[in-house]
């Protein structure tokens, strides 16, 4: 993936949540894969989710014995996704109605591409 085709996935989930605030709960996120770069608008209860579930297949692989299993773990340690607050990537025009911050969208780009 690009880097301008990643900034383009992060616009279009912030873009989402922009649409419709009303759909989320208070606690937005933006959803990144850093090994597919894909890119999730989500609420908060399911980041919260999704951190249990990483957290237990992390336990799971170190349970158990051998190389395979710590390739497992590797591979899953690899595939635990970051979260942002979507407030991070929002601000308000002279108007007061919410918009992309591009900017910080191109800043959160950098980290990855």
């Amino acid at each position: 993936m690009t880097r301008e085709d990643f900034i383009k996935a992060i616009t279009h989930a912030v873009t989402l949540y922009v649409d419709a605030p009303d759909y989320f709960d208070a606690n937005p996120q933006l959803r990144i894969n850093p090994a597919t770069f894909d890119v999730v608008a989500i609420n908060g209860r399911d980041e919260l989710e999704g951190i249990a579930d990483n957290v237990e297949a992390i336990e799971e692989e170190t349970a158990a014995q051998g190389d395979e299993t710590e390739d497992a773990t590797d591979w899953q340690a690899t595939q635990n996704p970051d979260f942002y607050a979507m407030k991070d990537y929002v601000v308000k025009d002279k108007d007061g109605k919410l918009k992309v911050n591009e900017k910080a969208v191109e800043e959160l780009a950098k980290t990855y591409i």
